[in-house]
């Protein structure tokens, strides 16, 4: 068995890691809990980055596996095989009021984004979009240009591929934590909400294909939308004939208590993005569109591994689990309990400047001043590192470049028991022991 740090050094010699690079080896893992090359093992609070809802190798998912590979590993998405067909089904059956019967299926959330970009501009005649200040939608040229910006990005990450990002109309995102009008909800009467009507009148050089929003922006910080903003959103893009697209790459699938967290706010969308937990830990995304707004040009859209067999056997067993067990009670009883010890803890330390969730979909906002919200940005990074070394694997987001981040995310597995929910709290309050320890000075 190689070590640590064989692993990482093979690593550094041959990997490209562009996503961060955090010195974590998972060699094995089982349920919420991962294992390193030498035995350590760690509570994975974060279901190895919101992708497995039913934690690692449920056993339901492993046998779909292993039932699919002795049929066929890998079938091309222009023949018709019975696991893609068995899924689509499955997603048209739990989705919103079964009205979403045709699903487009891609790769990854990046290229489910632009799926659901190409069906809203061939459903409305329209070729621009509405996003917001913190989304967060992708890695792909299209993406970028809908995501959220850092000014080191211009000099950074965003340098040469300008002639590449499409123009696009963001606007300031809901967050009634931190309002970017300094307004305070629900006095506020919705005022972001709002806004997105005066980008598609002023801001737009073109018809509106859709708003593409996140029912809860997770990459931005965490944040819920509040009561009546997506009410507010449909009234909107149903005026100037755009579609409300939803973003539930990471909140579907019972992380946000129901099966997709837009079903909270009684809103009715156009079309809905899934990826992350969509293949039960394999790759696969896809897009949730109803009959009226599937409409594609030949070969417009298209990747040679989407849909992938394996994957949407997984994926089908990971759904078959959920509504057998009804998983999202567990969400939303687990998500409360977790929450619940969350604002126990806060009590204890001034760093903690508010908590934010929606089933087991959780931020833990880090703050140097409660009054005037100073975001603790070191103090974050600092408790992802503490937290790992006393064994609880969290997330960070804020949004995320650089050292930005200030906020904590917990999305443990929608499975979780009592016991390992009380075990993340355990551990998550010696971890804000340490950092307060360090950080004293906090209001």
């Amino acid at each position: 068995m190689p070590t640590n740090r064989e692993i990482h050094d093979l690593t550094d010699k041959f990997v490209l890691k562009c996503m961060g690079d955090e010195e974590v080896v998972i060699y094995e893992a089982q349920g919420l809990w991962i294992k390193d090359a030498e035995g350590r093992e760690t509570l994975d609070a974060i279901s190895g980055e919101w992708v497995v809802n039913l934690g690692y190798r449920h056993p339901r998912i492993m046998e779909a596996v292993r039932q699919q590979l002795e049929k066929a590993e890998y079938t091309t998405p222009v023949f018709d095989y019975e696991s893609r067909a068995v899924l689509a089904q499955k997603l048209s059956q739990i989705s919103p009021g079964g009205k979403f019967t045709k699903v487009l299926f891609a790769l990854a959330g990046g290229d489910a984004v632009e799926g659901a970009m190409h069906l809203a501009m061939r459903a409305t005649g329209g070729t621009e979009f509405v996003t917001f200040y913190k989304a967060f939608h992708g890695r792909t040229f299209a993406t970028i240009a809908l995501s959220y910006s850092d000014m080191r990005m211009i000099d950074e990450s965003k340098v040469g591929i300008e002639r590449y990002l499409t123009k696009q109309n963001r606007v300031p995102n809901y967050d009634c934590y931190r309002c970017p009008f300094k307004m305070t909800y629900p006095t506020c009467d919705l005022f972001c909400a709002d806004f997105v009507e005066t980008a598609i009148q002023n801001q737009a050089d073109g018809k509106v294909a859709g708003v593409i929003a996140e029912p809860w922006q997770a990459n931005g910080s965490m944040t819920p939308a509040p009561d009546g903003w997506f009410q507010r959103i449909r009234e909107i893009t149903s005026k100037y004939g755009a579609l409300l697209i939803v973003d539930e790459v990471q909140s579907a699938l019972c992380r946000c208590g129901p099966m997709f967290a837009i079903e909270r706010t009684g809103v009715e969308p156009d079309l809905i993005i899934l990826g992350k937990a969509l293949g039960g830990g394999f790759p696969l995304s896809a897009v949730l569109a109803k009959e009226e707004y599937s409409e594609l040009l030949k070969w417009e859209f298209g990747f040679t591994q989407m849909g992938h067999p394996v994957s949407c056997a997984a994926g089908a067993a990971m759904i078959d689990v959920m509504v057998e067990e009804r998983l999202w009670e567990n969400a939303e009883k687990m998500g409360a309990r977790l929450v619940d010890g969350l604002r126990a803890i806060q009590d204890k330390y001034a760093l903690i400047g508010d908590i934010r969730g929606w089933g087991l979909m959780v931020g833990v906002e880090l703050v140097l001043d409660r009054t005037t919200r100073e975001q603790a940005w070191e103090a974050a990074t600092y408790a992802m590192k503490r937290a790992y070394e006393h064994g609880l694997l969290i997330g960070k987001t804020g949004p995320v470049y650089g050292d930005n981040g200030n906020v904590l995310k917990l999305k443990p597995a929608v499975n979780v028991s009592a016991d390992e929910i009380d075990e993340i709290l355990r551990r998550f309050d010696l971890t804000m022991a340490d950092v307060s320890a360090r950080w004293p000075g906090a209001l």
